[in-house]
């Protein structure tokens, strides 16, 4: 409860700031990353995906610092802004958490803050992270995630039904749903041999209806990471704040999110990567954010393994790397699914481009965009977390050689989407273990990478 008075605070300018238009609101962001990425120089270097040039990262901070004292945060409940100043910013950075323990007992794990090319290695969130799951395959799909060695913590997809009913957001069948979460997650955490693993939720909840019902000490406990996303972009609302008032009430892990959409009003590129900067930082100070997430989206192929996504978010998460210690995680989000080398070619470029760039936990893969239902395997986490390993012993010269080869077997198919095939076709449902062609094309993909020189043990 250390962050209640903060809390009212947040409130307090919720209430009594500027009263703005949405419309009005959403013109002053694009005006205002336009005029900070003129005015702090904000150009990056086309021919690299991974960013090389330490004085832009520093740049990028700073313009995002300004942008986000400037435009602030909109909380469409009031119709008004949240407004910090620069200095009120850079303190409570300063006070925001370098590390936090997730998860209880011998499954806890310790998440640390990472700088550019740190040698430690990320942790690693295997999940299908809210992708629509049928209810008989929720356990053993999560199960196949939790029982991986190389996955540290987890993230449910999202329950398709509840008790063979159709959720329906705000009513009581999302309460329901959400305590169904809870109930099949403690399952799926016990049948792996991971009872005290931390996890992430309630990612169904839409509503706060949900959340507020089961983030409790009987639900999701305060060992575990409470999650919510913030609107695109840099907005919230009252429903938001409940969420995140019952997390800080309960004393829990604070693990919001937000995507900003390429192209959208961040614009290009260099707009992208600091209205992330941004965004990670509006998290940290207006959310009180243990850890600070976020999947930036490309707004045709619903991905964010693209070329100008990646070097937006090398140069943001850089930028938060140099200038602060925050704990900071990305989702990947590949257009390949399960059965295809795609996603793991996918998985190995944005993997070993985070790493280098600093981030704290990665998580994913979302195979096919999360747009397939059960089109998802534990299998991808595995080798996001033999990626991770890597990529930590790489410097990010070596790193950009990789990432441009991964990215070359894959560039075709972004406009394709092979979505691939849902769990039952790659999983034996009663061994919980890939099926011989999944397996095949995984260990095809290690050993080809290994040949490329990417030190995977």
């Amino acid at each position: 409860m250390k962050n209640t008075t903060r809390l009212l605070d947040i409130v307090n300018r919720s209430l009594s700031g500027p009263l703005v238009e949405e419309d009005a609101f959403n013109r002053q962001v694009t005006q205002g990353i336009r005029r900070v990425v003129k005015e702090y120089q904000i150009q990056i270097h086309s021919e690299h995906i991974i960013n090389q040039d330490d004085k832009l990262a520093d740049r990028t901070w700073q313009a995002a610092i300004d942008f986000l004292a400037t435009c602030g945060v909109y909380n469409q409940s009031t119709g008004r802004v949240i407004l910090h100043s620069q200095k009120e910013i850079l303190g409570a950075l300063s006070s925001a958490p370098d590390q936090v323990w997730l998860g209880s007992g011998t499954d806890a794990v310790l998440e640390r803050c990472r700088t550019v090319e740190d040698a430690l290695v990320p942790l690693n969130m295997g999940s299908p992270i809210g992708m629509a799951i049928p209810e008989e395959l929720f356990i053993p799909i999560m199960q196949s995630y939790i029982q991986e060695p190389l996955v540290d913590v987890a993230c449910p997809g999202s329950l398709m039904t509840v008790q063979g009913q159709e959720i329906r957001v705000g009513s009581p069948l999302e309460i329901l749903a959400a305590w169904e979460e809870v109930d099949l997650m403690r399952i799926a955490l016990v049948r792996a041999g991971r009872p005290g693993m931390a996890w992430t939720g309630l990612v169904l909840s839409m509503s706060d209806a949900g959340q507020l019902s089961a983030v409790n000490p009987l639900g999701l406990k305060s060992s575990d990471m409470h999650t919510f996303g913030i609107i695109s972009e840099q907005k919230a609302n009252f429903e938001i704040l409940n969420k995140l008032t019952q997390s800080i009430r309960m004393g829990g892990i604070v693990d919001p999110y937000a995507n900003p959409i390429y192209g959208g009003f961040g614009g290009g590129i260099e707009g992208q990567a600091v209205l992330i900067t941004a965004a990670m930082i509006a998290l940290s100070v207006v959310f009180m954010a243990t850890c600070c997430g976020s999947s930036p989206t490309h707004p045709f192929h619903f991905n964010d393994t693209g070329k100008e996504v990646m070097q937006a978010t090398s140069l943001a998460f850089q930028a938060l790397a140099r200038n602060s210690h925050l704990l900071t995680n990305l989702t990947i989000t590949p257009v390949g699914g399960p059965g295809t080398k795609t996603l793991l070619y996918e998985t190995a470029a944005f993997g070993i481009m985070s790493t280098v760039s600093g981030i704290s936990r990665i998580l994913g893969p979302r195979a096919a965009t999360g747009a397939f239902p059960a089109h998802c395997s534990g299998l991808e986490a595995r080798f996001s977390g033999k990626i991770l390993h890597a990529a930590s012993k790489l410097d990010r010269m070596r790193a950009e050689e990789l990432v441009q080869r991964a990215y070359a077997c894959y560039e075709g198919q972004l406009d394709k989407k092979p979505h691939g095939l849902p769990f039952q076709e790659v999983y034996d449902l009663n061994t919980i273990q890939p099926l011989s062609e999944w397996q095949r094309l995984y260990d095809e993909t290690i050993e080809e990478m290994i040949g490329w020189g990417l030190p995977i043990d």
